[in-house]
């Protein structure tokens, strides 16, 4: 019997950048005296134009300031960003207003001051698209305002603020990775192309990378790759020297990682992470989420019972649940030799992945203790 099978096509989204632009465009039509419709259509940056639902548009004509509003819809990627509102206001600036913070864009006979307004968050470091010191409004995001305000119908002219917020964005940012990149405050205004991809690895990756150009533009010269917040801390204690932004969480990313770091040319390299995931560095696996990679012991199994490890004790593996519960029934000496050919294991493949020599592979158990610390196979 044949059967059909269908997959679910994900429904893609907008970025926090063609939301915001989507507010700007209504924003400034309204203070231009245009109507604004339920939806304002949007150039992005292929050029092609998409519809974005306006969620609220309103002129003050007491202060002169026009309001839109438009709510992200991020599709079917899982974004902390989905539903969050992104507010524009446009007003005309006193030339003395403008702050170091600011970014300015000269349209036409206009000029424009964008500004990031509450919930939007700041830049403290260096190594972002963004400067240090200005708001988290990143560079395709200020261009895609600025095409489509030159789009509009233009009766005035002068200097104005454009200001972008966005609603409970100082809570929204700490789910985000925002904290680690050093953007302080609120999100960012994101996005290269306008569209939310669902459930990309892309951006994660990038971030990565962006946080290793920042440690090396801030002459770094040890960093640690690791796997989460219990490895990160735990290396923050075993190597005090390593400031905060030298100490990179990969996610399941390793061989992405290690390649970029090793092109960096860091002095040297600190991989750290628990025994489950030195299981699958040991395996040789360059993506280790449990989607791509199952734990299953038949090769832990057989590579015990080379280390001389009792038939029982190989029979007892294979039915394990997890690396922890294995090492728990081994005997303290046999498990840490064990943890210590796996991570001899694990620096072989890392060595073949970059032709580096200055890797070191640093295993912590539950509490944070190093368990072991392997720089040569």
């Amino acid at each position: 019997m044949n059967r059909k099978t269908s997959t679910k096509k994900l429904k893609t989204g907008f970025t926090t950048g063609a939301c915001a632009t989507a507010a700007a465009k209504a924003a400034w039509m309204l203070f231009n005296g245009e109507e604004v419709h339920d939806e304002i259509s949007v150039i992005f940056p292929d050029r092609k134009k998409h519809s974005l639902p306006v969620k609220s548009a309103e002129m003050n004509d007491k202060t002169k300031t026009a309001t839109a509003s438009v709510i992200k819809d991020a599709g079917d990627d899982p974004d902390v960003t989905h539903k969050a509102l992104i507010t524009v206001e446009i007003s005309p600036l006193p030339a003395r207003n403008i702050t170091t913070r600011d970014f300015t864009a000269d349209i036409l006979n206009s000029a424009f001051v964008i500004r990031g307004g509450k919930g939007v968050g700041l830049v403290t470091r260096k190594g972002l698209p963004v400067p240090e010191g200005k708001w988290a409004i990143n560079p395709v995001p200020r261009k895609m305002l600025a095409d489509n305000i030159l789009a509009c119908k233009y009766k005035t002219s002068g200097l104005f603020l454009l200001e972008i917020s966005v609603k409970n964005g100082g809570k929204i940012a700490k789910r985000t990775l925002n904290p680690t990149l050093g953007i302080k405050g609120g999100i960012s205004i994101l996005g290269t192309s306008g569209i939310v991809v669902p459930y990309s690895n892309k951006a994660y990756i990038k971030t990565v990378k962006i946080l290793l150009q920042g440690a090396k533009m801030e002459g770094i010269s040890h960093i640690a790759l690791c796997t989460g917040g219990s490895t990160a801390k735990a290396v923050g204690k075993t190597y005090p020297e390593i400031p905060e932004i030298g100490i990179i969480r990969i996610g399941d990313f390793i061989n992405p990682a290690i390649k970029f770091a090793s092109s960096l040319g860091f002095d040297k390299i600190t991989i750290a992470c628990m025994p489950g995931k030195l299981l699958k560095y040991a395996e040789g696996h360059k993506n280790t989420h449990a989607h791509n990679v199952k734990q299953q012991f038949g090769g832990l199994a057989k590579f015990a019972e080379s280390l001389g490890f009792s038939g029982q004790t190989v029979e007892k593996i294979k039915g394990s649940a997890t690396v922890r519960e294995i090492l728990d029934f081994i005997k303290p000496d046999p498990a840490l030799k064990m943890v210590n050919e796996l991570a001899g294991k694990a620096l072989g493949n890392f060595l073949d992945w970059t032709e580096s020599s200055n890797i070191e592979v640093v295993v912590f158990d539950a509490d944070g203790k190093t368990v072991v610390k392997r720089n040569k196979i």
